[in-house]
């Protein structure tokens, strides 16, 4: 009788904290919502999920946008979480748009962590992934050394992502700031699509025949970028860093349309944000000395960091068969 008593007394202090009793590892249920999820390197991030919901025997859910459209991603979100799961990893792709959907989701008592693309002013719990200011700023140092430090460049950037654009801006600042003998010059947006990077990669070497390098920011860019170069005959002679290691952007770092690739750990990203998405959820870290774990979470107290860089790899034609 005492033990029943017991048991009922954890129970309402997880539901007066607004948190879910714990389930077993298999009726536990994780998603993972992103954005551009056709995209190879969100198939990574797929990957990267699934290997750790296999080696912790819990359920994944993988979905989110298939292209750039931020009330697709919102809905998404609404629907996860109207299913209660365990946790929910997300790329947000505007912070804003999706930081009531973030918030409501800690207020029941699910914990989030946002991985590839933060939401700071959120209250998820952690990010997880490439810190992109600095990666462009890296990005304008490659540029640079393959230029002479002299030149003219554009940027193929995705408009609205964030993450995208902390690239771009970190690209300008550092040339601005090391580079006086270059200049960005032309801006476009590839919308995150090859079709659309082509045209307007096309466009701007047309409109800007003077430029020495492109620097893309997203997956589909080098796609685009290279397309580009071919159409002007200028392979080899217009200089592309390019972002990530999709099939297609590989294909172009080994024949040379492509001089650097600024790669991202994406299977690290969402591999390690299940396991503290379980860990979080499962009462499984130590918090603050004699406050128990429902107490901890109601008081917001969280011993996740706040944030995981998770780095840059470079890929170039002398290294290209390690990611191959």
């Amino acid at each position: 009788m005492q033990k029943r008593w017991l048991s009922l007394l954890i129970l309402g202090s997880f539901l007066l904290a607004g948190i879910s009793p714990l389930l077993a590892a298999d009726q536990q249920e994780y998603y993972l919502i992103g954005p551009h999820i056709g995209l190879e390197y969100w198939q990574d991030h797929k990957r990267g999920l699934e290997a750790a919901g296999a080696e912790l025997g819990v359920k994944t859910i993988f979905t989110g946008a298939h292209g750039n459209v931020i009330e697709e991603q919102v809905k998404i979100l609404d629907m996860a979480l109207a299913t209660k799961p365990a946790g929910i990893l997300i790329g947000p792709l505007n912070p804003d748009a999706l930081k009531p959907g973030i918030n409501r989701a800690i207020k029941m008592g699910i914990p989030v962590i946002t991985v590839d693309t933060d939401a700071a002013n959120s209250k998820r719990l952690c990010y997880i992934g490439t810190n992109g200011y600095e990666a462009g700023r890296m990005a304008a140092d490659i540029m640079a050394e393959l230029l002479g430090k002299k030149g003219n460049v554009g940027i193929s950037n995705l408009v609205g992502f964030s993450t995208c654009e902390e690239r771009a801006q970190g690209f300008e600042d550092r040339i601005k700031e090391m580079y006086p003998d270059m200049k960005v010059v032309a801006v476009v947006d590839d919308q995150g699509d090859y079709d659309v990077a082509t045209k307007v990669n096309t466009e701007m070497l047309v409109g800007h025949p003077d430029i020495d390098g492109i620097f893309g920011v997203d997956a589909a860019s080098a796609v685009g970028m290279g397309a580009a170069v071919k159409s002007v005959n200028k392979v080899g002679k217009i200089k592309i860093v390019a972002f990530d290691k999709d099939a297609p952007t590989l294909e172009l770092v080994r024949d040379g349309v492509v001089q650097a690739s600024m790669v991202q750990r994406t299977f690290t990203m969402s591999y390690y944000g299940l396991k503290m998405l379980y860990d979080y959820a499962n009462a499984r870290l130590s918090l603050v000395k004699g406050k128990d774990w429902a107490e901890a979470q109601k008081l917001g107290v969280s011993p996740l960091p706040q944030r995981v860089d998770t780095g840059i790899m470079v890929c170039t034609k002398d290294n290209i068969q390690v990611f191959e």
